[in-house]
């Protein structure tokens, strides 16, 4: 038996193993098997991947692209052989122009990209952004070489064919939202062209400012369309105040002119009808009418009389003192 204290060289392990009992060949292919089971089970877990629900991941083998996975969860791969290339298609995308938030650009090359020539020829310096986001995964990795490159550049040209299309004072004061649309469908217009896969869902006009020789009359002048702006607001707002009571006015006039008309037309078709009445009444006994006519416009005006005179057929004039204080009582007889 050996001795348990006994050393063993590098190359002494099959005397090892058998001084302990064990088959030195079954060892080393136990071992060898544990070997090739973790390097396959390795292997294989390496080819396992997890897309999330904002994403897709086109699979290429061997630089051809073979399939896009379009759905969340996880999904394998052929280890070595497939490489995956996961794009975000739901989230937002920046891209600054004149400026940079993280300041990864230099002075000179966002003065650069800022500087414009207007319709008048005038120069403006202006900050702007685009935000996109991407709609197929395999047109903008595989369509376009340099997908940010690319987009930079048309969306550069983009930006100032319309901007050379306005005038300075147009950007600088209230076409912005007119020119930011404009960019915004011209720059799609050339990305459905090269069949780019993004979608633009904004430019943003940041800052516009005439040069420095210019820039505070250019100010003045925005100042003064934005009082003119606030005026006009204020104007519109006393006529909407004050227009709607004019107009009920007008027709409360109206609707009293109306009335008015209403009324007198009644009474002159009642007029016409008495008229029409007594006028076939005096065809038929003119002296009984006639009489009955003059007592009651006797009757109607006596009232009002302060002083009455009687003529006798001989022409005696005689005033008449009613004993009550009025003519009221007077008779037709003694008016007679």
């Amino acid at each position: 038996m050996d001795n348990p204290s006994q050393s063993y060289g590098p190359n002494d392990w099959r005397s090892y193993l058998k001084s302990r009992g064990m088959n030195p060949d079954k060892v080393r292919r136990t071992v060898v098997a544990i070997l090739v089971v973790a390097v396959v089970a390795v292997f294989a877990l390496s080819g396992f991947y997890f897309i999330g629900s904002n994403e897709e991941a086109v699979v290429t083998m061997f630089g051809k692209v073979v399939r896009t996975e379009k759905e969340a969860g996880l999904r394998f791969k052929l280890p070595l052989l497939e490489v995956t290339q996961k794009v975000d298609i739901e989230g937002i995308r920046r891209m600054e122009f004149g400026y940079r938030s993280d300041s990864s650009a230099s002075v000179e090359e966002s003065l650069l990209e800022a500087r414009m020539l207007t319709a008048d020829e005038n120069i403006v310096i202006a900050d702007w952004a685009v935000l996109y986001k991407v709609n197929d995964s395999y047109k903008y990795l595989y369509n376009v070489d340099d997908p940010q490159g690319t987009l930079r550049t048309i969306t550069e040209a983009a930006y100032r064919r319309v901007v050379a299309a306005h005038i300075l004072d147009d950007i600088l004061t209230d076409k912005k939202e007119t020119i930011q649309f404009e960019v915004r469908e011209s720059l799609q217009e050339i990305c459905n062209k090269y069949d780019f896969g993004i979608t633009i869902t904004a430019v943003q006009l940041q800052d516009a400012l005439p040069p420095d020789s210019v820039k505070d009359a250019f100010l003045e002048v925005a100042s003064a369309k934005e009082d003119k702006t606030a005026k006009i607001n204020d104007a519109t707002t006393y006529l909407n105040e004050k227009l709607p009571v004019a107009r009920g006015e007008a027709q409360q006039i109206l609707n009293q002119s109306e009335g008015y008309k209403q009324e007198r037309i009644n009474d002159a078709t009642g007029a016409v009808a008495r008229f029409l009445a007594i006028q076939k009444e005096y065809a038929t006994n003119k002296e009984i009418t006639r009489t009955r006519l003059y007592l009651e416009a006797i009757r109607t005006l006596l009232p009002g009389v302060k002083e009455v005179y009687i003529m006798s057929d001989n022409g005696d004039v005689l005033k008449f003192l009613p004993l009550t204080g009025s003519t009221a009582g007077l008779t037709p007889a003694a008016a007679q």
